[in-house]
């Protein structure tokens, strides 16, 4: 998001924050003016003015101040006040500002070029420009019109044209670097944007340029470069040392996408707890849904699948309701990929009709494929994929291992095999512990297709790899594949590894592996342990909710302790009440007594 003009009264991030918390108990819009008079008159104020009622500059004192600490609705009244009786173009950007924050983008649009206009015919050229870069984005990213971006870039470029170099060409740079065909001129435009803000010490161009710089080098296959880049703005908005919160949402977005074009799970796992601790800190509870579908990917890193799903149910809500297309990633494809996790691959199917050339649907498609039995639509489609991108770049390992499972399951071992191969060589030139990881595991499957001896060793070191890590899902899955090979070997210790498999697994959500894992169980003579009383059955955030429900608190206590909204809360409780089968808050408080501890 493109940070847009600075609070009228400069105020930098924490101070203003400090002020807010001081002084809103006394902060109003509206003058005091005296009683009407008999028969009708008024006492010191013509009242057929309007704007005479209005302090128009304690309403943008207040409505910028209320941006800058988040409070979205406030900020929203407070420009209200004004665009109800004036065109007044800094009320009519801050109202568009508030707007995009409270999920309605159309009402953005129209303020803000409304707010455009206005700053044009003031000659206000910088400003203007501003707004029709933000526009040029927007319509690209929201609504698709491409056509509406190239217009509103362009009067961006012909406004600059004439202003004195300072600030604003730097955002033109940074719009440039977003609009580039090839990493290359990115990150050659997204460092002339960097070298503009320094220069200017405009701190929200300094982070936007920073995050992008980053992206366009991971993209290039920099990858400790570039993520180094995205580290330090994330550093930086995390301390409060933007002016706006628009900068804190878009470096966050960048984040996860880069670490996703780099193969990087493990990152934005580290980085969400310092975003909430961020967000607690400055009591900024919706901070995070500043996009559904990005906070579900950090919840997901956290291993809080429960909590993603109602976050991407909540995003697919509001694209289908206002008719928009996905900023990034959209929520079906990720709702698609935890619904296979969860073994519901019909419901998986509808999450991705019509989404299927998505990049981010490509895992879930290839799961559904393999489920199936068609392990070569499974290929298909990640050829397909794999043709689009750059194959020596990390972003390609995870597709590539995907595609040595597809091969191994038609019987290909060969193809396998070249794959494997190629995951190799990436690992080798791109030095990250993931990708060594994923070429291990590779390595191990295709050794035990072969029923080599060396197969247990390689995906023993697999699972210790991806468990340094912290990756708990994949080193479940990793070792539900060991379990495997240590049964077709007939190893005495098959059963334990398949038994810490499978409760990795059902504790993760991961249903479907869940299964696979307790049907090898019973293949070994083991008994599974089943039915709602299982403890394993709960996920990580469902036990801190258990947890707290024997300490007695209310599902509001409960959703203050977790900073989670008490409607979460209520889905929580219900699916703890269904996996554990009680039907009371006494029955699941007793249970949290007699097997969770203190």
């Amino acid at each position: 998001m493109w940070a847009a003009a600075r609070p009228h009264r400069g105020m930098r991030f924490a101070a203003t924050l400090r002020w807010v918390l001081a002084s809103s108990a006394g902060s109003y819009c509206v003058s005091e003016v005296g009683p009407p008079l008999s028969g009708g008159g008024t006492s010191g104020v013509a009242r057929s003015d309007p704007m005479a009622a209005i302090d128009v500059d304690s309403c943008l004192g207040d409505g910028f101040a209320a941006l800058v600490v988040g409070d979205w609705e406030a900020a929203r009244d407070a420009f209200a006040t004004i665009v109800a009786v004036s065109d007044e173009p800094e009320a009519l950007d801050g109202l568009g500002r508030a707007l995009w924050w409270l999920r309605d983008p159309r009402g953005a649009v129209v303020h803000r070029e409304r707010a455009y206009a206005g700053f044009r015919r003031r000659d206000e050229l910088a400003r203007a420009a501003r707004i029709a870069l933000w526009l040029s984005r927007e319509y690209a990213l929201v609504w698709g019109n491409a056509a509406a971006a190239r217009g509103w870039h362009a009067r961006a470029e012909r406004l600059l044209a004439t202003v004195s170099p300072g600030s604003d060409h730097g955002w033109l740079e940074l719009a440039r670097a977003e609009r580039a065909r090839d990493a290359m001129s990115s990150a050659r435009h997204a460092q002339s944007a960097l070298d503009v803000a320094v220069e200017a010490r405009d701190s929200d161009l300094e982070l936007h340029a920073l995050a992008q710089l980053g992206l366009a080098r991971v993209s290039a296959g920099a990858l400790d470069e570039g993520l180094a880049n995205i580290d330090e703005a994330m550093a930086a908005v995390t301390s409060g040392e933007p002016t706006s919160l628009e900068t804190f949402a878009d470096v966050c977005c960048t984040l996860l996408l880069a670490c996703e074009r780099a193969g990087d799970s493990e990152r934005p796992e580290q980085w969400a707890d310092v975003l909430e601790s961020f967000a607690r800190t400055h009591d900024h509870a919706p901070l995070l849904a500043f996009c559904r579908t990005c906070c579900a990917g950090v919840h997901v890193a956290s291993g809080r699948v429960d909590e993603a799903e109602e976050e991407l149910k909540a995003a697919l809500r509001d694209l289908t309701d206002a008719g928009q297309k996905a900023r990034c990633i959209h929520p079906a494809a990720r709702l698609a990929e935890i619904r296979v996790m969860q073994g519901r691959f019909d419901e998986a199917e509808e999450f991705l009709r019509g989404y299927i050339d998505d990049p981010a649907a490509i895992d879930a498609a290839v799961t559904l494929r393999l489920a199936r039995g068609e392990p070569d639509a499974a290929a298909r489609l990640l050829m397909q994929r794999l043709d689009a991108i750059d194959r020596d770049t990390p972003s390609a390992a995870p597709l590539l291992a995907r595609l040595v499972e597809a091969r191994l399951a038609d019987g290909d071992i060969e193809g396998a095999r070249i794959a494997a191969v190629k995951i190799e060589r990436i690992a080798e030139t791109a030095g990250r512990d993931r990708v060594a990881a994923i070429a291990v595991l590779a390595r191990g499957r295709i050794s035990a297709a072969e029923g080599l001896g060396g197969a247990v060793s390689l995906l023993r070191e697999a699972v210790n790899r991806y468990a340094a890590l912290g990756l708990r899902l994949d080193t479940a899955r990793a070792r539900l594949t060991l379990a495997q090979a240590l049964a077709a070997s007939r190893a005495p210790d098959a059963p334990d590894v398949a038994g810490r498999a499978f409760s990795e697994l059902e504790s993760l959500g991961a249903a479907h592996e869940a299964d696979e894992a307790a049907a090898l169980l019973r293949r070994l003579g083991v008994k599974t342990k089943s039915g709602p009383r299982a403890a394993g059955a709960l996920t990580r955030r469902e036990v801190d909710v258990l947890r707290l429900l024997g300490e007695g608190l209310t599902n509001a206590a409960i959703a203050k302790r977790l900073y989670i909204s008490p409607k979460t809360v209520e889905h929580h409780v219900a699916r703890i009440y269904r996996k554990l089968d009680v039907n009371t808050r006494s029955e699941a408080t007793a249970y949290a007594v007699r097997h969770l501890g203190e």
